[in-house]
């Protein structure tokens, strides 16, 4: 037995403004926290939920939005995953996750509702709670605040603090607690829980198309920069069939001559396409 969503908000100094069941609205468009329990009593410590049990479709649809997620440097398997989350519940205990909404309690909750397991945004926190077969017989108590940080800190440290030792000991991380699905348990410290690769790949920055040998550059210079200085009289280039060169320009050169515009456009120069093959 540990601690009540009652209790929390009393120690943190909250007024508890309602509860939802999972998948509800909830009505506060203001700053806040939320605590997801297995109970939608104030009052019960121990929840409804008593073991972990997982479901095993979360697992395969993480795996699949996210081959390279391992368990301890190995390649994941659902059982390696389930029994892994499952080392980090707490049993006897209704709260399973604790949050903060910095501008609207209600948004912030229905991104936690809408974020699919694997996603980096908008709420990929406590995606341990998406894993449980229970899921939808959770509840979302929720509560105003004015600073919503720090309101969530205090209900965290409520919380570890009121955990027996002998439960404490059970845990794969003894020493860093927090709800069951809170993998973070205070800013920049994590649940050691050895897995990794369990978000998807974030999408790398747009790559500029390369022209095809031969092809007319079209990039203009940057007229808010200076011109780059010309390079020495026969200067090789690094590209097969390119050559820089410092001569007077005519209007013939000009005809097969442009600007091309590299990444570091403090390295602008003329290129001259070499037309002899």
């Amino acid at each position: 037995m540990t601690i009540s969503v009652g209790e929390l908000f009393e120690k943190s100094e909250l007024l508890p403004a309602g509860v939802v069941q999972w998948g509800e609205q909830a009505e506060l468009d203001l700053p806040g926290v939320y605590i997801v329990a297995s109970t939608p009593d104030f009052s019960d410590r121990v929840g409804r939920i008593g073991t972990y049990r997982p479901d095993t479709s979360a697992f395969d649809t993480l795996r699949s939005r996210c081959p390279s997620v391992t368990v301890d440097g190995a390649p994941a398997t659902n059982e390696k995953l389930a029994e892994r989350i499952g080392a980090f519940w707490i049993p006897e205990s209704a709260v399973l996750y604790i949050g903060l909404a910095g501008t609207s309690v209600r948004k912030r909750v229905n991104q936690y509702y809408s974020t699919p397991i694997g996603n980096r945004s908008p709420h990929a926190g406590g995606w341990w709670l998406k894993t449980l077969a229970d899921l939808e017989a959770l509840y979302v108590h929720y509560a105003a605040a004015e600073s919503p940080k720090s309101a969530e800190a205090r209900l965290l440290n409520s919380f570890a603090a009121a955990i027996p030792p002998p439960v404490r000991r059970a845990l794969h991380d003894p020493e860093r607690i927090a709800p069951f699905a809170n993998i973070e348990v205070q800013a920049g410290m994590r649940k050691r829980h050895g897995m990794a690769g369990y978000k998807k790949e974030r999408a790398n920055a747009a790559t500029p198309p390369i022209p095809a040998a031969g092809a007319a550059f079209s990039a203009a210079p940057d007229s808010n920069r200076a011109p780059a200085r010309p390079a020495s009289a026969g200067t090789a280039g690094s590209g097969r069939g390119t050559r820089t060169e410092s001569q007077i320009i005519t209007d013939k050169d000009r005809a097969i001559l442009t600007y091309v515009s590299l990444p570091d456009r403090s390295l602008r120069c003329r290129v001259q396409m070499d037309i002899s093959r």
